[in-house]
């Protein structure tokens, strides 16, 4: 598989947000006020967590992750976590995941995590200012697609073999003695007029 790309995190943000109102509204009618909101929390959030491990080309505990998360969330409706922490628990499990699958350094997953409570944050205030559970829904999965502009890692470039000093770190006064070098080596080799 390859990377989500921006256009399909948003279709899955407006998705997300057709779908949660009438989930927790369904919901209410089964299993009471409390509960639908808890309930709805654990099926949007399994629901994504199932969308980023299908899109992930990490093979390799996929299928571990997805039972353990699952776990994890029916565990925290079984034992009547307020829905504050079990939103904080599918958030994590999110950022796990993305710290799993599509980051591959410490400071990429800390950007994950800061992205996750970003939409936390945005949905809580678009849920404390409309009292939409649609609107809390798009912000939260609209910030969760910004996700692909992360590159999976942060880190130096290193120069090629041939370069002044092989696999030395890129940084900016090592190119641009790297271009001096070269602009000498230019003028070395130019024949001088009249010498």
């Amino acid at each position: 598989m390859q990377r989500p790309t921006l256009l399909e995190g948003i279709l899955v943000a407006l998705t997300a947000s057709l779908v949660a109102g009438p989930l927790v509204f369904g919901l209410r009618l089964v299993l009471g006020v409390s509960m639908a909101w808890k309930a709805g929390i654990v099926i949007l959030a399994y629901a994504y967590i199932v969308y980023l491990l299908a899109q992930s080309s990490r093979t390799a505990g996929r299928t571990t992750f997805a039972v353990l998360s699952l776990l994890v969330l029916l565990a925290s409706l079984m034992f009547e976590v307020r829905w504050p922490a079990m939103a904080l628990i599918a958030v994590a499990l999110i950022w796990g995941l993305r710290a799993y699958a599509y980051s591959q350094s410490f400071v990429v997953t800390l950007l994950h995590g800061g992205l996750c409570l970003l939409g936390l944050s945005a949905a809580l205030w678009a849920y404390a200012h409309s009292s939409s559970i649609a609107l809390a829904s798009w912000s939260f999965f609209l910030m969760q697609a910004a996700f692909v502009l992360v590159p999976p890692r942060l880190a130096r470039r290193t120069l090629a073999a041939g370069g002044i000093a092989g696999a030395q770190e890129v940084d900016g006064f090592v190119l641009a003695h790297q271009a001096a070098q070269k602009a000498l080596g230019r003028l070395r080799t130019r024949a001088v007029p009249g010498a």
